[in-house]
């Protein structure tokens, strides 16, 4: 009996495949974000893509992936998501899909700031003393001079 409902119980399961953009206030040597894919499971009677992302740990597990790829939760300022959620049954009712913190906010304000209380996203981007504009100026500034420096290296 029980490997009949387990496999009633299976057949209700669906997966979704969600294309997740991170945005940090933070460079890296290849930029200031991180892409990825992410499959949640549900069952087939779920409607509400916001409740399926609340439920799913599927923030918790944004944390997780920033810390896997060097980078601090406290640093990201925005989460950008696409996935098919009518195709796949669900009422679209997580305003676009996108969630920003810090300086950042404007999107999802209420939902997103609940996520900065719970996971600490975009703390550090609050409290800097300078803004993201600064910072591309100050990263270009760089690159110029370091530029200049292979320049003179090679002509040698």
């Amino acid at each position: 009996m029980s490997k009949l409902l387990n496999t009633k119980a299976k057949s209700q399961m669906k997966k979704i495949d969600i294309n997740v953009i991170l945005t940090f206030c933070s460079y890296k040597e290849y930029g200031s974000q991180e892409v990825f894919d992410v499959n949640l499971i549900y069952d087939k009677e779920d409607k509400s893509a916001k409740q399926l992302l609340n439920q799913s740990g599927f923030f918790g597990t944004i944390a997780k992936i920033c810390e896997e790829c060097g980078r601090l939760p406290t640093d990201l300022v925005k989460i950008s998501t696409a996935a098919n959620w009518t195709k796949n049954g669900f009422a679209f009712d997580i305003d676009g899909g996108k969630w920003s913190f810090g300086s950042w906010r404007g999107q999802n304000v209420a939902w997103s700031d609940n996520l900065a209380r719970l996971y600490g996203f975009g703390k550090n981007d609050d409290s800097a003393a300078d803004d993201l504009n600064l910072r591309a100026l100050h990263g270009i500034f760089s690159a110029k001079v370091t530029n200049e420096a292979i320049r003179k290296a090679m002509s040698k």
